[in-house]
């Protein structure tokens, strides 16, 4: 064999080489998504979530379990009550005002850190906090095999 030969085989041998390894980096890269991305998915999923009844119905996991305060005559008090709503008895929840606009909409995010980065995780918690006026629910999610499904409410409005 000649040289020229053997050092285009050489780099023939490392051609394949480095294109097996870019190409499993690629994979193992797009095996998981960033979290700025999924945090982008994740606002897309819940405009649709609150605007689509069936499409809302479909990403719910039932029987869903919602904890509510409800005034029991006993007590004389709130007390923290545990139901569990069944696909029939579900009633679509429509969210707030914002989630339905059509031009000029926004988003209120809140990130942690000044990177405006969040850590990837297949939870997420949509949560509506009130200012003195008795505002207190949170929709629990969490993404199972790719799909995003509601998993909990809590209802603590008052």
């Amino acid at each position: 064999m000649t040289g020229g030969l053997l050092v285009r085989m050489a780099c023939s041998r490392a051609i394949r080489s480095a294109s097996l390894i870019l190409g499993l980096a690629l994979v193992a890269g797009c095996a998981s998504t960033p979290a700025n991305n999924q945090t982008t998915e994740f606002r897309h999923f819940v405009r649709d979530f609150f605007a689509d009844p069936q499409f809302q119905i479909a990403h719910v996991r039932f029987p869903l379990e919602q904890l509510a305060y409800e005034f029991s005559d006993e007590d004389d008090d709130f007390v923290l009550t545990r139901q569990y709503i069944d696909r029939e008895d579900w009633e679509h929840l429509p969210g707030p005002d914002f989630y339905r606009c059509q031009t000029d909409c926004y988003d209120l995010v809140i990130y942690d850190s000044f990177d405006k980065r969040h850590r990837p995780s297949d939870e997420r918690v949509l949560a509506f906090e009130g200012v003195s006026n008795g505002i207190n629910s949170s929709l629990y999610f969490q993404r199972v095999s790719g799909e995003w499904l509601l998993v909990k409410y809590e209802q603590f409005d008052n």
